[in-house]
Order: C-alpha cells, then sequence, then structure tokens
C-alpha cells in the first residue's frame, strides 16, 4: 500500500486549515467539466507568479542555483505549457522548476476541490525498490523471475540514473542532498512516480537486470503476479530490549543487562514535553551511561519542542537558532501578500517580528517575546539533564527542526556520535520559520511557501549538505524485506566497545 509523505514545517504557530486562499475562488468552484484541461494563457502566468515571488522574496533564491539557471529552467518549462494540460500534468510540468530552487519546505500540493480523474489509475511496477549511491535494488517483486538482491539496470532501454534524476525533480529537498531523494524514491513509490509520471510508460516493461550472482538478464514483464508481501520473517530488533510505560507514543527501551537505552524522538508535538520529563527522569533513575537517540524520520514540528529536549542533552546552554532573516524588509507584506493564506499571515505576525533594517543584504527578523528567544541561549534542565555517552541515529528523512536538532547535538554535545546517512534537512540550516501557502491564482494549485531563513547553529557547515554521520551505514535490499535495523546493530556495536 502506497503510503503519504508529510513533511511537517518548521513552524512557531500553525495556521488554521481552512484558511481562505486568495484569488482562487473563481478556479476552486469551476465545474467538473471545465477543471478537466487548464488553459494555456492561466498556466503560463501562473507559472510567471510563482517564478516572481521565488526571485523577489523567497529566502532560497540564488542559494544552491543560480537565479540565471532558474531563469533558464522557467524559460524551458513555459515552453513546455503549450497546450491545455489537466491539474496532475500541470503539477509535473513545475514540479522540475520548483525542485531546482533547492528547498524542501517548497513543494506543490493540488487545488482546494481537487478532484482526481475517476478514468485513469497509473499502473504499478511489478516491484520495490531500494535506491541508494545512484544504483537501485529489487527488494519486493511480483516476478518470479526476479529476487531481492537483484540489481536493476534499465527500464524500456533507459538506465536506472535517469529514471532517478528525473523522479527526483518530482519533490523538492534541501540544497543538493540526495539522501532523501533516495528515501522518497523507495520508500515512497517515487520511483514507480518517475515511469508513471515522467516517462507514462506502460506495462508491458522491457527490463535488464543483474541478478545477485552477477548474471546479466533481460525479460519483458507485466504488473501481474504474484503479491508484493514478502514471506520472509522480520527481524525482532528489539528482543533483548524492555519498554518504558509511561512515554506514550515516543518508545523509550533499556536493553536488558546493560547500561544503554534507545528513545525515539518523533516529529515535536506540544505534549513531547511532557513525555521528556518522565523519559529522562527514568534514564536518570536507571542509570543509563548510553543513550541513543533515534531523529531517523523526524521531519520537523515545533522548534521550541526541539529545544526543550536539547535541554536535557547539552553541555552547556545554548542557541537553537544561529540567525533568522528575510530577502524583504517585511515577508508578510509585498505584492505576493494577496496569493497566500491570510490565516497563515496572521500566525507569522503572531510569531515573528520583521525589524525592516537591512543587514548583510537580508532583513534580521525577530522573534515574538511570547514564543521566547531562541536566537539567545537557553538554559539546561537542572533536575534530569543527562551527562552520559550519546548515539544519534539521521537519515534522509531527519528533516526541517529534525535536522536543526541534529546541528545542535553537533554543535553543543562533544560525546555525541551520529550514525545513518546525511540528515535532509541542510547543516547550514534551512528556508521556513513560517510555511505560507501561495495559491496560484489561475490553477488554484497551492505551493509551501517559506517566509524565512532559519540559520544553523553550525560554525562550519558542509555548503549544500545536510549534518553527515560519523559512520555512515548502508542499507541492503534484506534490510529492508526483514525490516532489519543496520543502524540500531551499529550503535549497538560502539557501545560494546566502549564498555
Amino acid at each position: 500500500m502506497r503510503q503519504s509523505l508529510f513533511i511537517t514545517c518548521l513552524t512557531l504557530a500553525v495556521a488554521a486549515s481552512n484558511g481562505s486562499y486568495a484569488q482562487s475562488e473563481k478556479t476552486t468552484t469551476m465545474t467538473a467539466a471545465s477543471r478537466a484541461l487548464l488553459p494555456v494563457e492561466g498556466m503560463q502566468k501562473d507559472l510567471l507568479v510563482l517564478c516572481d515571488a521565488f526571485k523577489e522574496i523567497h529566502p532560497a533564491y540564488g542559494l544552491y542555483t543560480s537565479g540565471d539557471s532558474l531563469q533558464r529552467l522557467y524559460s524551458t518549462t513555459v515552453n513546455a505549457l503549450s497546450r491545455p494540460l489537466s491539474e496532475d500534468e500541470f503539477i509535473d510540468v513545475v514540479y522540475p522548476f520548483v525542485s531546482a530552487l533547492k528547498c524542501g519546505h517548497t513543494q506543490v500540493k493540488h487545488s482546494v476541490n481537487y478532484q482526481p480523474s475517476s478514468t485513469y489509475s497509473a499502473p504499478h511496477l511489478p516491484f520495490q525498490v531500494l535506491v541508494q549511491n545512484g544504483r537501485v535494488w529489487i527488494t519486493t517483486s511480483r516476478l518470479t523471475t526476479m529476487q531481492t538482491g537483484d540489481e536493476l539496470l534499465s527500464i524500456n532501454n533507459v538506465p536506472v540514473a535517469d529514471i532517478i534524476k528525473h523522479g527526483g525533480d518530482l519533490y523538492a529537498a534541501d540544497g543538493n542532498n540526495q539522501t532523501f531523494k533516495e528515501l522518497f524514491l523507495s520508500e515512497y513509490d517515487g520511483f514507480e512516480d518517475a515511469c508513471n509520471k515522467y516517462y507514462r510508460w506502460k506495462p508491458p516493461y522491457h527490463i535488464t537486470f543483474k541478478t545477485s550472482q552477477g548474471a546479466i538478464k533481460t525479460i519483458s514483464a507485466d504488473t501481474t503476479g504474484k503479491s508484493l508481501q514478502s514471506t520472509v520473517k522480520e527481524v525482532d530488533n528489539y528482543k533483548n530490549w524492555s519498554s518504558a510505560v509511561n512515554t506514550d507514543y515516543l518508545p523509550l527501551r533499556f536493553l536488558r543487562h546493560s547500561a544503554a537505552a534507545c528513545f525515539e524522538v518523533h516529529s515535536y508535538q506540544y505534549q513531547d514535553t511532557v513525555i521528556f520529563e518522565k523519559t529522562f527522569k527514568e534514564i536518570r533513575e536507571k542509570g543509563v551511561k548510553h543513550l541513543i537517540i533515534d531523529l531517523r524520520h523526524n521531519t520537523g514540528g515545533d522548534i521550541r519542542i526541539a529545544a526543550k529536549l536539547m535541554t536535557y542533552l547539552a553541555d552547556n546552554p545554548f542557541q537553537m537558532v544561529g540567525d533568522l532573516w528575510a530577502r524583504v524588509p517585511d515577508p508578510g507584506k509585498t505584492r505576493f501578500t494577496a496569493y497566500f493564506d491570510s490565516s497563515g499571515m496572521e500566525s507569522f505576525f503572531q510569531s515573528f517580528q520583521p525589524t525592516g533594517i537591512k543587514k548583510n543584504e537580508h532583513y534580521p527578523v525577530a522573534f515574538q517575546p511570547a514564543f521566547g528567544n531562541l536566537l539567545e541561549k537557553t538554559n539546561l534542565d537542572k533536575k534530569y539533564h543527562y551527562n552520559g555517552d550519546l548515539i544519534v541515529l539521521i537519515d534522509g528523512a531527519t528533516f526541517s527542526s529534525g535536522a536543526h536538532t541534529a546541528a545542535v547535538i553537533k554543535q553543543n554535545c562533544r560525546k555525541a556520535t551520529f550514525i545513518g546517512r546525511e540528515t535532509a534537512g541542510g547543516s547550514e540550516g534551512c528556508s521556513g520559520g513560517s510555511i505560507q501557502h501561495l495559491t496560484l491564482p489561475n490553477t488554484g494549485v497551492v505551493i509551501d511557501f517559506p517566509l524565512l531563513r532559519v540559520v544553523s547553529v553550525i560554525r562550519r557547515p558542509t555548503y549544500g549538505h545536510g549534518i553527515m554521520p560519523d559512520y555512515t551505514v548502508l542499507l541492503t535490499p534484506l534490510d529492508i524485506v526483514t525490516k532489519r535495523d543496520p543502524d540500531l546493530l551499529e550503535a549497538l556495536s560502539i557501545i560494546s566497545a566502549r564498555d
């Protein structure tokens, strides 16, 4: 079953979900017949609105892709909008332009009253894949001719490297990061989307692959066959662990006959702070000396909650955000304001104070006092602060304030060791703070649009990349099928060596 990918944004106040979208009423009240195809002129005008908004106010504009390169891609995209398209097709054409901005918080969504076509169902590939380091392996397969661990080389004579490239354009990521692209292509069926949305292939597929024994084979395959459900026995990664009973949806586990614990920290929610106190109280009471903080698939949330977590982990009082700025004096008041959700703008002003003063080509923004000043030092928790060995698990879905947490740990926890894969969120920070909904006036398509640049506390970040692990762990197809956790096993190996 296809999963839905939710990227939670680094926001301090959540916009009301029922806010009105400026200038979208005409679009969203069209009949089903008139909504079937979008006119060329309207699509091109909307692309121009989006391009101008990027150029004038988007905090990531020019950071990772030059303005000239974006302008050339804009021209190419305009030319591709040469005939009436469905809303799905319009989004497919526009997404590579949006992705070229290289901001993971800038995503494209359907119009408010979008209704998918009932006459077309995209075909499913007869297998699922693991994409890693520019290569593709089979995990589960409907085909008796392909097995777990076989390496896919091409489909319909197109090398997998090309499919990866075009599939990666269907969802934006921070900077030059690839781990999120790989996770999107693998875990959320982005590889299949590339076959359907970019190449528009239909079965049967002409497939070339290399078996795990090294033999090169070419087959013609349809989507029919056995179920994709694997019959391989799944691994119980926590069979030697006991679970705490009072941490609710944030699992805390203790390794039996050991002074080690593992705490899973998911996207940050307001009630997390209560769980944090219970967690670190129990960690203190059990005399834990080795703590694993699992930030994998932590896609963000309220950064103040992330700061609360850090009060238990940092060596000294710490700063959660390195800097906060906009490209214009007041990002809440521009010529594009009419296109933004009004309730989102209200939320912006409740959370932030534009200074209107230019400094180093940017305009610093302050936090509203009621939300705390994350640009200043935050004190540690005096009662249950943890002082032992720290291991942090990260991956290609550690994003937004999840990645900011990894950055603060990197900068402020001298005992921390990172295991896994590069974070999706950039080590330099991200464009976020306040994620608005920009509704394109003619098509009604909605763009998630950040207004601020939230700068990391990392003193020497890696340009265009996330937090890098000290120990990189590569997954195998069998790991995926059996749900074996090699990151956790690597952490346990390190703990064993330190005892």
